[in-house]
This record gives C-alpha cells, sequence and structure tokens, in this order.
C-alpha cells in the first residue's frame, strides 16, 4: 500500500505545505467558481456533477500546494524481521515440481512488509537468492552475521529457512555444547526447515580425514565416515588410485554412522588418489554418493644419507657435522672400514680395531629405505669383495628409481677409483676415462658457470647478485679430479677458471638427471675450506651450510620441484567439470624454457586417454584445459622432447560435495532452535511459518527522511475518477 502514498509514511512524521499561503485562497476561489459554473445547468444530476468537478479540482489544488510528509531524525520505528534464506546446492533439490529454495521463497512472502532478507551459503548476502548454486551451508557464520550487522537494535523476529545441511561445524556439536556455541541474536529465532525427508536408504561415504599430506615411510591413517541405515553392517573398501589396499566390514550405529580407520604406510614422494567406497545397494537412494576419493601429498619427514667415505679426512668430518647436526637428516655413516685384505692377512676380528663393512646389506636389502647416498674418496674395489658390479647396478637402479647419489672427489674416487667402465659411470653427469692426468694438484678458485647462477644448489644467497659475489669471496681449493666433461642433459654449476677438456671450462660441480633420480659431481675433496676459511674471516660458514643444505634439498626434490612439472588446477573435480593442467619446463640450469612443445596423455580408470598438448610461453608455462568424462584416479602423462617428463595425478568424483547428504536434517534443526531456549521456535514442513516475534522491538532511525505527496499516484486516481464521472454525467444529460 506504500506505493500509494509514494513510499512508506511513519507515523512521526509532520505534514508541510509548501505552496505560499498567499496562494492557496485564489486557488480556492477558483474551485469555488468551477463548482458555481456547473451548477448553472439544468438536470437531474447537476448537484452530483457539481460535487464531482469540486472534489477533483480540491485534489489539484491538493498537489499544486506541494505538500510534504516529513520524518525528523531519531524517530522510532518498529523492529525490523530478518529473514535468512539457503542458497545452497541442496536447495535447489526438486519435490512435486517445486524446489526446496522456491518453497522457502513462497514462504517469505507470506511474512508481510518490514523484512530484510538475505541469502546465505558459505557466505552471506543481502537480497533473496538469485539461484541455489552456493557451494555449502554455514548456518553458524550466516546467524553470526546478523548478530554483528544489528548489533546494538532489538528485531522484531529473525527467520531462518533451509534444510539443515550445514557444513560449518554447528551440526558436530550435541545440545548442550550447541547452546554455548550459536550467537546472541538480537531477536527470537524462528527456524524453518524446507524440504521433507527422502523415502528409501542412503548409504554414503561422506568424509575422509587425513590431514593433508604424509609422511614417507611412516604410517599414516585415512579415516573414513559411513553414514546410512542403523545396524547396517557394510563392506569398506580403499583403494589408490584403484589398486586395491584394503577392505574392512563396519556395522552402523543406532544414529547410523560409523568410522573406519585405514592405516597405510606410503613408499613414494608425490600426489596419490586415495578411495574409499562402500557397494551400491538396490535399495541406495543415492548411489553417487558410495565414494569418497582424496588426494594426499607424500613428503620426507627427514632425508635418510648414507655417507660412505675410504678414510677419514677434513672433507668427510666437515661434511659429517653438518648432516649430523641438521634436524632434518637421519645419516648413517661408515669412514673408517676394513677391507677384505685386512681378513686376509690373518687377523682375527677381536685383533682388528676397524668396523666391519656390511657393504652386501647396505647395498641389496637397506638401499631403498635412503634417500641420498654420498660416495666420498671412497675407492669400491678394496671393499666390494663379492658381485661389485651387482652392487653399484643396485646403485643405478635406485637413482632412476627416484633416490640420489653424490660422489665427491679424492685420491680414491671417479679415475683414480676406477669407476670409468662400472654401472656407476653410467649415472655421472661428467665422463670419465682421462687416463693418466686424472687429477690437477694447482690451487685455483671455481667460478659459477652459465647454469649455476639460477640453480638452487649454488644459490646460497638471497639474489644472483649477492649469490655471485658469495662465491667470490670462497677461498681457493686444493686441486681436483680431471674428466673429460658433461654427458648429454648434465649441467654444469662451477667451473675450473683456466682448465678446460674439449675446448669447454672443465666442470667442478656439476649435477644431472636420471629417470625419477639424481645425480651429483663435485671433482674436489677441499669443499670443507669453504667452512673453515670462511668462518677465519668472520663471516660465518653460511655459505658451505646453504651449499650442502641446497644441495640435499636439490637431490631428494618432490615431484613439484623437478625441471619439469605438471600442475592439476584441482586435487578433485566433479565429472563433466573443465580444468586446467599447468606445466612448467625449466633447463638443468633451472631457468624457464619458451616454446618448448608439451605432449601427453590423461590416461583415465577404464583405460581411456585423452591427448593434450600445448607450448611454453615466455615464463616456460603451458596450459593445457580438458573436461574428464570418467570417474576416479587419473593419471597425467607429459613429455617435452628432450626436457624430459611429468607426471601427476588427480581425482575425478560424480557427486557434488553439497549434495552428498540430501534430506533434511531435523533432529539438527530441532537442536538448534532448543539451544535459544524461549527465543527459538522450529516449524515443520506443512506448518504455517508463524514467526516468534518481539512485539516490543523497536529501532531509532538515525536519518532524515522527506516524502513529497504531491506525487502520489492515490492523488492522481482520485482526480482523474471524479473528473471522468463528472465529464460522463454532463455527456450523459446533454452537456458540452
Amino acid at each position: 500500500m506504500s506505493w500509494w502514498f509514494g513510499g512508506p509514511l511513519s507515523e512521526q512524521g509532520e505534514l508541510f505545505w509548501s505552496l505560499s499561503p498567499g496562494w492557496i485562497l485564489p486557488a480556492a476561489l477558483s474551485v469555488l467558481i468551477a463548482a458555481a459554473w456547473s451548477l448553472r445547468r439544468e438536470g437531474p444530476l447537476r448537484l452530483v456533477e457539481a460535487a464531482c468537478w469540486s472534489l477533483a479540482l480540491l485534489t489539484a489544488l491538493i498537489g499544486v500546494a506541494d505538500p510534504v510528509w516529513h520524518e525528523a531524525e531519531g524517530r522510532t520505528e518498529p523492529g525490523r524481521t530478518v529473514v535468512l534464506v539457503d542458497s545452497s546446492r541442496s536447495m535447489g533439490i526438486e519435490a512435486q515440481g517445486l524446489s526446496r529454495g522456491e518453497a522457502a521463497m513462497r514462504a517469505v512472502s507470506s511474512l508481510g512488509p518490514g523484512v530484510d532478507i538475505y541469502s546465505f551459503g558459505t557466505t552471506i548476502k543481502p537480497g533473496p537468492p538469485s539461484a541455489w548454486d552456493d557451494a555449502g551451508t554455514d548456518i553458524g557464520g550466516a546467524l553470526e552475521a546478523v548478530a554483528d550487522r544489528y548489533l546494538g537494535q532489538q528485531l522484531r523476529s529473525v527467520v531462518l529457512l533451509t534444510d539443515g545441511i550445514d557444513r560449518g561445524g554447528l551440526r558436530t556439536d550435541d545440545a548442550g555444547s550447541l547452546s554455548s556455541r550459536v550467537p546472541s541474536l538480537p531477536g527470537p529465532l524462528t527456524v524453518v526447515q524446507v524440504g521433507e525427508a527422502l523415502g528409501g536408504v542412503d548409504h554414503a561415504v561422506t568424509d575422509i580425514r587425513t590431514g593433508g599430506f604424509a609422511f614417507l615411510r611412516t604410517p599414516f591413517a585415512l579415516t573414513a565416515v559411513v553414514e546410512g541405515q542403523p545396524g547396517h553392517e557394510l563392506p569398506v573398501t580403499l583403494r589408490r588410485e584403484g589398486r586395491l589396499v584394503d577392505t574392512q566390514r563396519t556395522t552402523l550405529d543406532g544414529d547410523g554412522r560409523a568410522e573406519v580407520r585405514f592405516e597405510v604406510i606410503p613408499n613414494a614422494v608425490g600426489r596419490f588418489v586415495w578411495e574409499v567406497s562402500i557397494p551400491d545397494e538396490v535399495a541406495d537412494t543415492i548411489p553417487g554418493n558410495n565414494s569418497h576419493a582424496v588426494v594426499v601429498r607424500v613428503v620426507r619427514d627427514r632425508t635418510r644419507v648414507l655417507q660412505v667415505c675410504g678414510s677419514p679426512s677434513y672433507d668427510q668430518k666437515f661434511l659429517r657435522l653438518f648432516l649430523k647436526e641438521d634436524p632434518s637428516v637421519d645419516l648413517v655413516s661408515f669412514f673408517i672400514l676394513r677391507t677384505h685384505d685386512d681378513f686376509a692377512a690373518g687377523w682375527s676380528p677381536q685383533e682388528l680395531s676397524l668396523i666391519a663393512f656390511p657393504y652386501e646389506r647396505l647395498f641389496t636389502e637397506q638401499l631403498e629405505t635412503f634417500d641420498v647416498v654420498i660416495f666420498q674418496n671412497f675407492d669400491f674395489k678394496p671393499y666390494f669383495e663379492r658381485d661389485p658390479n651387482g652392487l653399484l647396478s643396485n646403485i643405478v637402479r635406485f637413482v632412476r628409481d627416484g633416490g640420489a647419489f653424490v660422489m665427491v672427489g679424492g685420491d680414491r674416487s671417479f679415475d683414480l677409483g676406477e669407476y670409468a667402465d662400472t654401472p656407476i659411470a653410467g649415472i655421472l653427469p661428467v665422463r670419465l676415462g682421462v687416463g693418466a692426468t686424472a687429477v690437477t694438484d694447482a690451487p685455483f678458485k671455481p667460478s659459477l658457470a652459465e647454469g649455476g647462477h639460477q640453480h638452487p644448489v649454488t644459490r646460497i644467497a638471497g639474489s644472483l647478485e649477492d649469490s655471485a659475489l658469495a662465491w667470490s669471496r670462497l677461498p681457493e681449493l686444493d686441486g681436483m679430479n680431471r674428466n673429460r666433461g658433461l654427458v648429454e642433459g648434465a649441467a654444469a654449476l662451477l667451473e675450473h677458471p683456466n682448465v678446460t677438456t674439449e675446448g669447454r671450462p672443465m666442470p667442478v660441480l656439476s649435477v644431472r638427471e636420471v629417470g625419477e633420480g639424481r645425480t651429483m659431481a663435485l671433482m674436489t675433496d677441499a669443499s670443507w675450506r669453504w667452512s673453515f676459511s670462511e668462518a677465519g674471516t668472520g663471516r660465518g660458514n653460511q655459505s658451505y651450510l646453504r651449499f650442502w643444505k641446497g644441495a640435499l634439498r636439490w637431490l631428494v626434490a618432490d615431484p613439484d620441484d623437478r625441471r619439469m612439472v605438471a600442475q592439476p588446477s584441482a586435487d578433485n573435480v566433479l565429472l563433466g567439470e573443465s580444468m586446467r593442467i599447468k606445466t612448467v619446463v625449466r633447463d638443468a640450469g633451472f631457468n624457464p624454457v619458451p616454446g618448448a612443445r608439451i605432449t601427453g596423455m590423461v590416461a583415465a580408470p577404464d583405460g581411456a586417454e585423452v591427448a593434450i598438448e600445448g607450448v611454453t610461453d615466455e615464463m616456460g608455462v603451458a596450459v593445457s584445459t580438458i573436461t574428464p568424462q570418467v570417474q576416479g584416479a587419473h593419471r597425467v602423462r607429459l613429455v617435452s622432447e628432450d626436457r624430459g617428463a611429468a607426471e601427476t595425478v588427480f581425482s575425478v568424483v560424480t557427486r557434488d560435495p553439497e549434495l552428498a547428504e540430501v534430506s533434511p536434517d531435523e533432529a539438527f534443526l530441532k537442536r538448534l532452535a532448543q539451544a535459544y531456549g524461549a527465543q527459538g521456535a522450529i516449524r515443520l514442513p506443512g506448518e504455517a511459518i508463524n514467526p516468534l516475534v518481539d512485539d516490543s522491538a523497536e529501532r531509532v532511525v538515525d536519518e532524515q527522511r522527506t516524502v513529497a505527496l504531491s506525487s502520489m499516484p492515490v492523488m492522481a486516481l482520485i482526480m482523474g475518477l471524479f473528473a471522468g464521472l463528472a465529464w460522463w454525467i454532463r455527456r450523459r444529460h446533454g452537456g458540452r
């Protein structure tokens, strides 16, 4: 009705006339003259006609006088009613041709004027919902927002319309603890349940709790939450990317809920899809929620290092001390060893102070328990009495499967250790076989190679400039093992300033990726001087520590820190939704590679493959978009010509998490209403809303307001009505 008067009018306003009083009298006389003129005509209805003309002209006079209704600042008005409408996707579920959201808005229309409407899902917005598409429901957050926005005011009523499928955390509380968690509202709360429980039984895997990541070789738990018919027994199966891991049977409790705990030990770092499922049953109303997948990232808790040294030395001592003091390193070190010649000399074990070197067990049974193997000035022949090539081949397989290997120089390393014709030579970043000139004894200061400026191993300071300056300040080294240059695919990080091989500076420090693993060759046994001499100048030994720490981080790099990395835009994607796969390509020095052509496949669980391709931009990044069509774990495998390969994994689910549970939670809504005591009430489907109200609630309006009554539609209606009626009477009786 307020529209007819140009807007809502408060009872606490005053009427003002804009027209000067001097004009009102002439206007009134004009009305009287017009009325007298209409009486001149003879006829049975001339008095009715005169009255109609008078009322029409009087209405026009009022309009000309421009009446204004003024409402002053600080006036009090009745308290408002706040309505919260759930806009989550579960409100879009239809029953008998009407969605829950539409039913909620019909109920809102019955509340009348003075209503502030808000829609809420994961956040709250003013106004009614434009669609039922929010990804979640946070009832507690919506109530807190109302308490904050109307702080210090009195509300006549607060009405909450929802199906009760709350994902904000309130539902996990019982009635007692819920009372302490819900916010204090500025008005009574009426909870209106929208939607009725679905018929049939719905068994579902509603959640998997993992913590988000796990540690390599350390047991971790996946706890699956299963809900359904109370007392029902179900087999619950755990799979990793389609491969069966474990199956357990569980019985749902009196509330129709059970938690199933699986304990697994990851044996590789990276991202893996774990899926928990229950069998589909004929009576299950929503079989799409019978499985739940989650991506778990496996990381290293500690880096397990095996350090094998041919003899004690300063270099061995400094590196061993660094590794022992690093809390992230689990070190196993051998550096005073018995050779098989010691046993052949006839000495008994009690007469030898040297420990027995368990080389066979280390390089067969226990090799896979390490992340990094360091040969530091170690010649294998005096120690590997049985099957030396077989043991070295085990190290090669260890590297190709993802391990790391480091060889440090000295008089028992590289060519001096007779590694040129062994399997180890095939994984080193430098070529061996230099002949008689296996070493150079002249002191030298290595220089950064082109690939060493940005590589994480040689970035020993924050910026490129500071890192280069730090390397220039380090002392000279005492010579190095010679080599024949880099193998294909390797990168030099430090070079000799004046010794060359095949026309190029001889590598002093070089790195290489071999299969899934990495190798590093340091052609000197004097890196300890970077610690000892730098500390003597008063600058500490940070360069030495940062060098070896950076080397370890690079050697045991996770899949996301390789030269070629594939990254999905989401760990879990809904079936039929598009997603992006970002590929990053870097060279051996970790510089971006623009223009690299990317090709590969996305393999679905059913064996189907989708080809993807792209070209990297100036930042070495290529992005491909795909739309998965099959549920389950998808593995991405990409290659970039000679730049390497990358793999990643993501999960495709058939259900929307918001629709994993679709039956309204009447029990929770009742607990929520009870948490407010006498200030709370619940209305179930089929009941009239009839909200709780506080009739004493009022609010103070801190603003002035003016409504021009001359523009009231009702005035135009009155004037038109009486003028039209007078004209009709006049024409009816022969007037003009």
